[in-house]
């Protein structure tokens, strides 16, 4: 360890010996500060208009504007994956990065799907106002046989 002079020239600070000779450690730090991107600027917050303000997350209104985006998004990446097919269909020889390419978006369109499907479903519950069953399985299992019991 040696004591070395920043090269700021305001600061001294201790360092390894063998990252100084090497020029892995030229200042205290205050270096790596001045370089550093500015923070983000805060956001100018937009005046919220109501027919343009999104609806509160969770809400039926939420859950439809979320499945119309992954719908269009869906659409498009079938379409893609189709035209990339159709074009592998009248080559002769084996393209690899096309085949990559249609794999991708095969693969990118049947995520959304399923995605669209979950969306869809918890719409639904939110609709029908219906929560998780937050109960373990263990609970469960008794209250379906108390029910059972009872119903005889």
């Amino acid at each position: 360890m040696v004591r070395v002079q920043c090269d700021c020239g305001s600061h001294e600070f201790v360092a390894r010996k063998d990252a100084v000779l090497s020029g892995n450690t030229k200042s205290c730090g205050c270096l790596a500060h001045a370089h550093k991107k500015p923070s983000r600027p805060e956001p100018r917050s937009a005046p919220a208009t109501p027919s343009l303000a999104a609806p509160p997350a969770l809400t039926p209104e939420w859950y439809a504007q979320q499945i119309a985006g992954k719908e269009a998004a869906a659409v498009a990446a079938e379409k893609r994956a189709n035209d990339l097919e159709e074009k592998l269909a009248h080559q002769d020889h084996t393209d690899l990065e096309t085949h990559k390419q249609w794999n991708t978006e095969a693969t990118t369109a049947r995520k959304l799907r399923q995605e669209i499907a979950r969306l869809k479903t918890a719409k639904d519950k939110a609709e029908t106002g219906e929560k998780k069953d937050t109960r373990t399985q263990t609970e469960i299992t008794r209250d379906k046989i108390r029910a059972l019991r009872e119903g005889k």
